[in-house]
């Protein structure tokens, strides 16, 4: 048993119809039950430019037949000649080279009535493409780019060595050796040297220094092709080749041949070098330092005088990075060519694009790089902490949380009501608006403290945290105390928060996730972990409790309101939480903590705790408010409130 292989015809608008989910689950109808019968189940995947799909068959268990002709599970790589057919389990991933991958589940009827095969369980995601590794498209050999290549999330982009020009395709880079000099002091050379210069090159370059210096210039290489011999009557005869220094006010020097011209002191504050080479020929090249010098202006009773002799020199120190730093990687004191790189406080700052960045300090006294237009900010990593926690236990019964394992956690005190909220970005709070909201009135600002940071509920009090603003879902209407639906709201800090190993963001979860029943998440907070006696624990509390199916809770709530008629509605809003037997559950005083989901090892915001029945007993579950329902809201409100 194992794969099969023809050619493939499919069209790609029907993949289109699937939403953009960047990872997650397909499963047979009915897993891990027994799948039905006369199925002809598809699933289409597409991925964004600049990303392909990995499929991983975490369980394969389908009725086994010749070249699977019974019952059979197909994945179809668009833009590949090829269809794989599975009724096994392989260990090997599935990647697209295209951008679509298409999955069908058939069965038959044979003997339906004794079969108890279970089906699949595939696992997707979608992973970037490295586009630099990638030959020209063009050729088919080399790279995408003629110098360098810099891989980004989605695409990639090019740039140059230092002296060459990105060209408009974006790719070519091709030498650019004009430049107007500002720096007081410093070295030259031509294009390339030591190496020949290139054939027919036509350079300018300009040293201008501030008022009242002068610039003198030092050779300390020249070789410069000439028509005619170091001994010519006349000297060499510069007619394809030649470096012509002008000061104004002066006659142009031509210069060329292997004689250096040593020192030239220009008496001028702006000196022109023009290099200029043919076709024929070769020259070796030039290389040459120059200095300014001249009066220093100081102040003798308010009046300006000129004297002395004055040298300036080096870059300006470089610009701080917030949340970053800056490291010298070569030189000294921000001379010229001193090299020095950013770098953000990993792991829990990284650069958008992924890697450090290199600036040099250049003649004109600028720090310059070739990512001079990407912007230098450091942005929170989100959902990936710095304690893995190995094994998780229910809240109701007192598992604590290690330190730096739920660094999003928060407790919020609110008017001596202590109930939970996370962490989402260096300024917001998400949580539950029924907290924040009693009848008609809502909680002031002031009314609100902030903890966080600590795992330990006696040092996490010390050091509360004031709110600037509370901002609630504007269709959260809880009037008679049974309307959960809108659950949600968002505090905004007066200080922006610097993430640490105990103070991270969750991620928020992205746009149109599913949520998929038996998917395993981690609810955490400062609650009741036992009701008989009652106990109100010291320390973080957690469990890993699964999504329940939506009718299943649905029906749990149906059966609760025929003994008890007070309890909220159930919404598409709301998700439920927790085991058909109980025990392990969020509890009381959780109100407003967080359910998060994890997609390798990073964590997103899946729920808001919002409200449950009989705390932890059997046929019961706890109900969450649905992030995913409401990322247009927070995106907006954090946009009109300040940003991130």
């Amino acid at each position: 048993l194992g794969w099969r292989f023809s050619i493939v015809c499919l069209s790609v608008c029907r993949c289109r119809q699937q939403a953009e989910v960047m990872s997650g689950t397909l499963r047979s109808p009915d897993y891990p039950k027994p799948y039905p019968p006369n199925l002809m189940k598809q699933w289409h995947l597409w991925a964004p430019e600049g990303f392909r799909i990995q499929l991983k068959l975490t369980h394969v268990d389908i009725n086994p037949s010749r070249d699977c002709s019974l019952d059979s599970l197909t994945v179809r790589v668009i833009f590949e000649p090829i269809i794989n057919t599975k009724c096994e389990l392989s260990a090997e991933p599935i990647t697209s080279e295209g951008k679509t991958i298409t999955i069908i589940f058939q069965t038959s009827d044979f003997n339906p009535e004794f079969h108890q095969h279970t089906g699949f369980l595939v696992n997707f995601k979608k992973i970037d493409v490295d586009e630099c590794s990638k030959a020209d498209p063009k050729n088919g050999s080399g790279s995408v780019c003629s110098q360098m290549c810099v891989n980004t999330v989605g695409s990639y982009y090019c740039s140059c060595y230092s002296g060459y020009t990105l060209q408009p395709d974006h790719q070519t880079c091709l030498l650019s050796c004009n430049a107007h000099i500002f720096k007081q002091e410093g070295r030259l050379s031509s294009p390339r040297y030591p190496h020949p210069s290139p054939p027919n090159l036509s350079c300018t370059y300009v040293i201008s220094v501030e008022d009242h210096f002068t610039v003198t210039l030092n050779f300390t290489d020249f070789h410069v092709h000439s028509e005619d011999g170091e001994d010519a009557e006349d000297g060499p005869r510069c007619l394809h080749h030649w470096l012509q220094v002008t000061v104004p006010d002066s006659e142009p020097m031509m210069l060329c041949g292997g004689r250096s011209p040593g020192v030239i002191a220009t008496d001028s504050r702006t000196i022109r070098l023009d290099y200029k080479t043919g076709d024929e020929g070769l020259s070796r090249g030039w290389s040459l330092s120059y200095s300014s010098s001249g009066n220093v202006k100081v102040f003798y009773d308010g009046e300006p005088s000129w004297t002395g002799l004055g040298l300036a020199s080096g870059c300006e120190e470089p610009e701080p990075l917030l949340n970053g730093g800056v490291t010298l990687l070569s030189g000294s004191q921000n001379q010229q060519d001193s090299v020095i790189q950013y770098h953000c406080n990993e792991p829990f700052y990284s650069f958008p694009w992924g890697e450090n960045v290199t600036f040099t300090c250049e003649a004109d006294r600028k720090w310059r790089s070739v990512h001079q237009d990407l912007p230098l900010t450091c942005t929170p990593v989100c959902g990936k902490p710095t304690r893995i926690i190995a094994d998780y236990e229910r809240i109701l019964g007192g598992r604590e949380a290690p330190a730096g394992a739920v660094p999003w956690q928060v407790l919020l005190n609110i008017e001596g009501v202590r109930v939970g909220g996370v962490v989402v970005a260096e300024r917001w709070i998400l949580t539950a608006a029924h907290d924040l909201k009693h009848s008609r009135k809502s909680m002031s600002s002031e009314a609100v403290q902030v903890h966080l940071g600590h795992t330990n509920l006696k040092a996490l009090l010390k050091s509360p945290i004031l709110a600037a603003s509370v901002h609630i879902h504007p269709e959260y209407n809880n009037s008679d105390g049974l309307d959960r639906d809108n659950d949600i709201a968002l505090i905004r800090l007066q200080q922006p928060l610097t993430f640490n190993a105990a103070i991270m963001p969750i991620c928020l979860p992205a746009e149109n996730r599913k949520y998929v029943a038996g998917m395993m998440g981690v609810a955490s907070g400062f609650g009741i972990v036992d009701i008989y006696p009652l106990r109100i624990p010291k320390n973080l509390n957690y469990a890993e409790l699964p999504v329940v199916d939506q009718e299943t809770c649905r029906h749990s709530f149906t059966e609760l309101k025929k003994r008890r008629h007070n309890l909220p509605r159930l919404t598409d809003n709301m998700f439920c939480v927790g085991l058909p037997e109980g025990g392990q559950s969020s509890c009381l005083g959780d109100n407003g903590g967080p359910f998060a989901l994890s997609d390798d090892g990073q964590f997103w915001a899946a729920g808001i705790d919002s409200w449950g029945v009989d705390c932890g007993k059997q046929g019961t579950y706890r109900v969450y408010t649905k992030v995913a329902n409401y990322l247009d809201w927070i995106n907006q409100t954090i946009h009109d409130n300040g940003g991130f």
